[in-house]
Formats: structure tokens, sequence, C-alpha cells
């Protein structure tokens, strides 16, 4: 193993218990680990929980977590009521926004915090990592810090990724860790000037149950969807394309379990069980016939292969890249684009074909051979090392402009 860094220092909006998916997950993910892997590793955040309006929610201070030192922060002020409408209209063509325009969206989007800039700021041995770029702790951290900064993207196709503040948020940063080789090719054609940075598709690890779960199928055929219920993920369009193939005669169940954040209609067939502990989240996971899922917009998506780790199969949006990837490399289920495809191949999965187990099963090797810790840990230890030898040759980022 690499001789570790002085210290590690991520940099996230939120990071907690509490958080549930999201980047900042993937930020977690990788410290935790790290620091019982016993290099020393720090966080610094806001004491927001809620991405919606990052009003405090945890109190200011220090406090350790699974090992990982961790400062909070308080914001400066809530995101003002009206940023959904403010932020409809510039980016309905972000290219044409002005800079100051566009940090003016980012002040607002916030989550704003001077004392955590100040302490990023402060930050004088070791690397920093950034996670995700949209945020206002990267944007404005990654101009304030000193040390070498590595960026966790956690990049899709979305209007912000086309403002012109970002130009500079990825040129600044010394490495990138990418979740995957789709997210690579859209950062490298949206930035050209990353294309000479150093750079891996690090990927995120994948641990399975904590202890083996319940794995008997439900007696009712059932597709699972596991995260935020949330429109923007894509959940009331599943709900849509369920009930359809009800209709057409097709049979079974769908399960939506996670915080609900847009409450789909009421369907039948289709049971809302909002937040679920771990326990049960595993047994879900276990026991269902296919895991879905919707969203157009993910970099990772890090419970498709958790689902393969008990050998469950998926369902994906082909739409979205990184998910279509994941399926495509790992052969672990299949995709949708239209109605028909999403049919045949629910109508596989619900059926309890035996080919779908088969699926879940090239899965389970496909993540044992690219996401399992030591092979994630590799990659990005060696990252970490060629962004802080990329810092020495370009110097302080005050004198690159």
């Amino acid at each position: 193993m690499s001789a570790p860094p002085m210290s590690l220092v991520f940099v996230t909006p939120r990071y907690g218990d509490e958080v549930v998916g999201g980047a900042e997950s993937g930020a977690r993910s990788l410290a935790t680990r790290l620091a019982a892997d016993g290099y020393r590793v720090k966080v610094h955040t806001t004491c927001a929980l809620s991405p919606v309006t990052w009003e405090d929610a945890y109190p200011e201070g220090r406090v350790e977590i699974d090992g990982v030192v961790v400062h909070r922060h308080r914001v400066d002020r809530p995101r003002r009521r009206d940023f959904d409408a403010v932020s409809a209209r510039l980016l309905a063509a972000p290219r044409a926004v002005t800079r100051d325009e566009a940090l003016a969206w980012i002040d607002d989007q916030g989550p704003t915090s001077r004392a955590l800039l100040e302490a990023v700021g402060a930050v004088d041995e070791g690397i920093c990592a950034f996670y995700p770029y949209l945020y206002h702790p990267t944007v404005r951290g990654l101009a304030a810090v000193r040390v070498p900064a590595v960026l966790h993207p956690a990049a899709h196709p979305e209007p912000p990724l086309d403002l012109p503040v970002f130009d500079e948020v990825f040129a600044g940063a010394d490495g990138l860790a990418l979740h995957s080789r789709a997210e690579q090719d859209l950062v490298a054609g949206r930035f050209a000037a990353t294309r000479a940075h150093p750079q891996s598709v690090v990927g995120l690890p994948v641990d399975g149950p904590p202890r083996p779960p319940d794995a008997e199928p439900f007696d009712e055929p059932t597709a699972l969807y596991l995260g935020r219920v949330d429109r923007g993920k894509g959940t009331d369009d599943l709900v849509a394309r369920f009930a359809a193939w009800r209709r057409r005669g097709g049979r079974g169940r769908l399960v939506l379990a996670g915080p609900v954040v847009h409450r789909p209609p009421r369907t039948r067939g289709v049971e809302v069980r909002g937040r679920v502990d771990d326990d049960e989240r595993w047994e879900l996971l276990a026991r269902a016939d296919v895991l879905v899922n919707p969203s157009p917009h993910e970099s990772f998506s890090l419970v498709v292969p958790e689902a393969w780790t008990v050998g469950t199969p998926v369902l994906v949006n082909a739409r979205c890249a990184p998910l279509f990837e994941h399926v495509h490399r790992g052969g672990g289920g299949l995709w949708y684009r239209g109605w028909a495809d999403f049919d045949a191949a629910l109508g596989l999965f619900l059926g309890r074909d035996p080919r779908a187990r088969r699926l879940g099963e090239a899965g389970r090797r496909y993540v044992a051979a690219e996401f399992s810790w030591p092979a994630v840990r590799t990659r990005y230890l060696g990252l970490l090392e060629r962004a802080a030898a990329h810092h020495a040759i370009r110097g302080p980022r005050h004198s690159r402009r």
C-alpha cells in the first residue's frame, strides 16, 4: 500500500448518518474506509441536512463518525424561497449566462458558509477532495484552497454543467475522480482543459450486507425501487410505466422504498414504503425479483451494484449513460428505452424466468472484480499521488491565471 498523505480532507455540502444517497454518500464511503485503513481523514461540511432548504439541522462543531473527524459549520442563510423559479429562468439558456450571474446563482443555491470556506482556506497539508461539483462549498472552496485539490464531479448531463463558472472550477482541480467512463467522457467533452489533468475512473467501493438477509422471494413477484422517491429521479415515470404494464395484463407489484420527496399518484399494485432501516433495505434488495432504477441522471448509482452483491438483477433507464454502462459491462440486467422493452424486461423478471437469476449472478461477479475496496483504493491512492505531483508543477492557484 502506498504511504498515506499527511491528511485527506473531504469537503461536502452535508455529511451524516441521515444523509441518504447522493454524492455525499460517496464521499462518506471513501472517507470511512480510508480512516479504517489508518489514513488521517477529516471532513469539512455544513450543519445542513435538507438539500432543499439548507437550514441548519446538526449542531455546529467537531464530531467523530466511524473514525472520521467531521467539522460542521453553520450555514449563513437558508436557500431563498423563490430559488426554483429564479433558477428555471436562468437555466433555460445556461450558455448565455455571464460569469457574474452564474456565481450569483451558486451563492443563491447554497449552502453558503463563510466559516466552512475559512476552514478550507486554512488547510495547510495533505490533499482536499471536493464532492460534488455543483454546490457552493466546491465552487468557492476550490478557489480558496492552498493544497492539492481533487474534484469528484459526480456530473451528469444537466443545464448547470453549461454555466461558465464551472470552466474555472474544473480547470482549477489538480485531479479528477470519476464514477464511470460515461462521466469521464461527459467531463472531457465539456471541459477540454481537463484532458491533461491526472484523472481516474475510481468508481465507489461496494459492500454486500453486513449480515446475510432473508433472501426468500416474496410470494408476489416484486419490482423494487430503492432511493429517494422524487420525480426528478424518475419515480413518477416508473409508476406510470408499471401501471400501464399492469393494464396490459402484467402481474406483480412495485415497491418504492426511500425518503419521499414527491409522492406519486395512488396506483393499484404500487406500495410506497417510505424510509426504511438498513436491515429492511437489504432484505428488500435480496427478496425482490428485480431492482428498477428509472433515473435519467446518475453519475454512479450505488444501489445498482449493491443489488448485484445479493444476486438481484436490475432494470435501468438507458437514457442514463452510467447506468447503461453498468449493465452493459457487468451483464447484470437489462435496460429500457421505450414502453415495449420496459414491458418485455419486466415480464422476464416478474415472470421469474430462470435467465433473471443468471443475470444477477453475472452482476455479482462484476462487482467483485471492479468495486471491491482494494480495487477502488488502489485507483484512488494512485490518483492522489499524481494530483499532488501535478499541483507541485502548476504552483499555487493564485499564480495560474
